[in-house]
C-alpha cells in the first residue's frame, strides 16, 4: 500500500503539536480566494525580512578608467558581494556583450586566503588561483572541500572604449569565507519520508535578500538533493512550479501562487499535503506564521481532513535512556547509575559489546567479544543468533525496528538489514556500487530512517558521510545513495586546521552529527558537524573509546576506560563508571 494513502498506527511524542499545526494550516488555506539575495527589505510583502540581513554596495570599475586587468578582475571578486539587481555592479567589470549572458548563480566558489591573480605572458589571459574552502551549485547545495584544495579559474581580458574588461569568465561568483557567513542564509527544506511520518531536512544555503520565501519554495518545487532522491517524497507533482516569480508575505501570512497542474488528479489528503509541506518549509522564515496555497490567485480546496493524513514529525526524540554493557551483561543508564533491565537473559556468556536499542525499548541488539557475530533480545526473550560477519560494526536499530550492521571484508563492506522479528534467513544484503574497497567502522540509520550516516576508510583516509536510504513502499531497504561527504577539520592549537582520522560519528539531531577525531598526539577531539555547515570542534579528552548522542548538542557522552562524561558548555564532567559502549534508541 501506498504510504501517502495509508493511515500510521504508530503513536508519536509531538502528536499534539502537529495536529495543531494541521488547524492552522486547513484553517488557513480554507479562507483563501480554488483551484538568494543581499539588501535589506522595507517591508515584509516578498518574504526577504530576516534577522542579520547584510547590505552591501560593492563598487563598480573607477569611473576615471585607467585600471589595470588585474585591478578589474578585483573588482570583479569583490563584487560578487552584491547581489542587488541580478549583481549589476559586477557585471559593469564585463563586457557588454559577457555581461548580457554570465550566469552569477551557476556556481559559488568559497575561497579562504586571498586571491592569487597570476597573468599570462602577453597579459591578455589571467589565472586567478583560489584557495577553495567550499562550494555551493545552483541549487544551494553546499559541498566542503578537503583541506589544501585549490582551483585555477581562468579569465580573459579585452579593451572596451579604452577600457579593460573581462571578456570571458566561468558562470559564478567568488566569495570569501567571511562574506559568506555574512551574506549567504543556510535554511532547511523539508521533504516527507517514504511512509510520510517524518520531515527529512535538506540543508541548502541561499542569499539573504529580497524573494527569499519565492526561492524556498521554488528549491522545495525542484525535489531533494541528489543524495536525498529515491529516498524522500515531496507532496508536490514533478513539474510543479510556481505561477509567478514571487511569495508575497501580508501580515505573517505567506501566499503560495502555484501552477494549475498542480491539482490535476489531486485528491483532498494530496492537498492537505501539499499544504503541510508548505507550511514546514516557510514558517522557519522569521516573517511567515501561515501559509496560503492558491492556484492561479484562487484558493485551493483542501476538503475535510482526511483520516489517512499522517501527522510528520520532525526532528523525532529519542528519550533518555541508553543502553550499556556493565559488568559483563546489559543494563540501562538513566543518567545517574547502570539499572538492571527487567526480564533481560543474561548475555555474560557472549562477551556483549555495542548493544543498539530500539525506540519502544523493546528490543536490543549487541555483537559479541569478536565482533563476528549480531544478536537480538529483549525484556523476556530469549537471545537468537541472527547475522554472521567479519568486523561488524556496532548495530543501529531504525525507527521501523529493522535492525543495521555492516560486515567488513577484504573486498569492501556489506550493509546488513534484519525485519522486525526476522532470523538469520531474512537478513538482506544491500546493493551498494559505491562500498567497493571500502571499509565501514560507523553505521548509523537517523531518527526519520530515511538517512545513513557512514565513517568509512579508503586508502588510509576517512570519511564521514551521509547516504539516502532507499525503501520499497512497505518500508523494506533496497539500498543507499551516493553519499554526501561532511568535510571534518579541526584546530589542533596550532592555529592551523587540520583534516584528522575519524573512527565514530552519531546523530544528534536531525541535521546534526558529532564525531571523534584524533589528533597527532593521542589527543581525542570531538567536533560537531552540521549539514552544509563548517564543523564546530569540542573540547578534548584523553582516551575517548566511545561516544554517544541523544536529542540536542549539550545532550552528547563520551566513555574512556576509567569513566563516562557528559558535555556541559565546552567542557566534559563525570557521569558514571563501569560502564562499555552506551548508546542512545537508534
Amino acid at each position: 500500500m501506498d504510504a501517502r494513502n495509508s493511515v500510521s498506527s504508530r503513536p508519536f511524542a509531538k502528536l499534539v503539536l502537529m495536529a495543531a499545526l494541521l488547524m492552522a494550516v486547513l484553517s488557513g488555506c480554507s479562507s483563501i480566494p480554488t483551484t538568494g539575495p543581499v539588501g535589506t527589505a522595507s517591508a515584509d510583502s516578498d518574504g526577504s525580512s530576516l534577522v542579520n540581513t547584510f547590505d552591501v554596495a560593492p563598487r563598480g570599475p573607477s569611473q576615471n578608467g585607467g585600471e589595470s586587468p588585474a585591478e578589474i578582475l578585483k573588482g570583479f571578486i569583490t563584487a560578487g558581494t552584491g547581489a542587488a539587481d541580478d549583481y549589476s555592479v559586477a557585471r559593469e567589470f564585463l563586457t557588454d556583450s559577457l555581461a548580457k549572458t554570465w550566469t552569477p548563480n551557476d556556481r559559488v566558489l568559497i575561497y579562504g586566503a586571498d586571491p592569487d591573480i597570476v597573468p599570462s605572458a602577453d597579459g591578455k589571459s589571467y589565472a586567478i588561483q583560489l584557495e577553495v574552502v567550499g562550494a555551493l551549485d545552483t541549487r544551494g547545495i553546499r559541498t566542503d572541500k578537503a583541506l589544501g584544495t585549490t582551483e585555477t579559474i581562468s579569465a580573459t581580458m579585452e579593451q572596451e572604449d579604452g577600457q579593460w574588461r573581462i571578456n570571458a569568465i566561468p558562470n559564478g561568483i567568488m566569495i570569501s569565507e567571511v562574506n559568506f557567513s555574512l551574506l549567504f542564509l543556510s535554511h532547511n527544506l523539508y521533504f516527507y519520508s517514504s511512509n510520510y511520518e517524518f520531515w527529512v531536512p535538506d540543508t541548502r544555503w541561499f542569499v539573504q535578500k529580497s524573494g527569499i520565501a519565492a526561492n524556498v519554495v521554488k528549491a522545495m518545487l525542484e525535489g531533494p538533493a541528489p543524495y536525498l532522491q529515491g529516498a524522500v517524497s515531496s507532496a508536490f507533482p514533478a513539474g510543479t512550479a510556481l505561477a509567478r516569480d514571487a511569495v508575497p508575505v501580508v501580515s505573517g501570512v505567506a501566499t503560495v501562487d502555484l501552477s494549475a497542474e498542480v491539482l490535476q488528479d489531486s485528491n483532498d489528503l494530496n492537498r492537505q499535503q501539499m499544504a503541510l509541506q508548505l507550511q514546514q518549509n516557510l514558517t522557519n522564515l522569521n516573517n511567515v506564521n501561515s501559509v496560503s496555497m492558491t492556484v492561479n490567485q484562487r484558493a485551493v480546496d483542501l476538503g475535510k481532513e482526511s483520516s489517512a493524513l499522517v501527522t510528520a514529525v520532525a526532528d523525532p526524540e529519542v528519550g533518555s535512556t541508553q543502553i550499556a554493557v556493565h559488568q559483563n551483561e546489559l543494563a540501562y543508564f538513566k543518567g545517574v547509575a547502570p539499572q538492571a533491565i527487567e526480564g533481560i537473559p543474561s548475555v555474560a556468556a557472549y562477551g556483549p559489546r555495542d548493544p543498539a536499542l530500539s525506540l519502544d525499548l523493546a528490543t536490543v541488539a549487541f555483537l559479541n567479544r569478536d565482533r563476528t557475530s549480531l544478536f537480538l533480545t529483549g525484556p523476556n526473550q530469549d537471545v537468537r543468533k541472527v547475522a554472521d560477519g567479519t568486523a561488524l560494526t556496532a548495530p543501529s536499530i531504525d525507527v521501523e525496528k529493522w535492525t543495521w550492521t555492516a560486515s567488513n571484508t577484504g573486498d569492501g563492506a556489506k550493509i546488513l538489514a534484519l525485519p522486525p522479528g526476522g532470523g538469520p534467513e531474512q537478513v538482506l544484503s544491500l546493493p551498494v556500487a559505491w562500498l567497493n574497497e571500502v571499509a565501514i567502522s560507523e553505521l548509523r540509520i537517523s531518527r526519520d530512517g530515511a538517512r545513513a550516516l557512514l565513517v568509512t576508510n579508503q586508502g588510509g583516509k576517512s570519511h564521514v558521510l551521509v547516504a539516502g536510504v532507499v525503501r520499497d513502499t512497505d518500508g523494506t531497504p533496497k539500498t543507499l545513495t551516493t553519499p554526501l561527504e561532511l568535510a571534518v577539520t579541526a584546530n589542533t592549537g596550532s592555529g592551523v586546521p587540520q583534516t584528522l582520522p575519524v573512527n565514530r560519528a552519531k546523530w544528534v539531531s536531525q541535521d546534526s552529527i558529532v564525531a571523534v577525531q584524533t589528533s597527532p598526539d593521542n589527543q581525542v577531539m570531538p567536533v560537531i558537524l552540521r549539514l552544509g555547515s563548517s564543523p564546530e570542534p569540542l573540547a578534548g579528552l584523553t582516551g575517548i573509546t566511545s561516544l554517544s548522542a541523544g536529542k540536542g548538542e549539550q545532550d552528547i557522552y563520551v566513555q574512556t576506560d576509567d569513566a563516562m562524561f557528559k558535555r556541559m558548555g565546552n567542557s566534559w564532567y563525570e557521569v558514571g563508571r563501569e560502564l562499555l559502549d552506551p548508546a542512545f534508541p537508534g
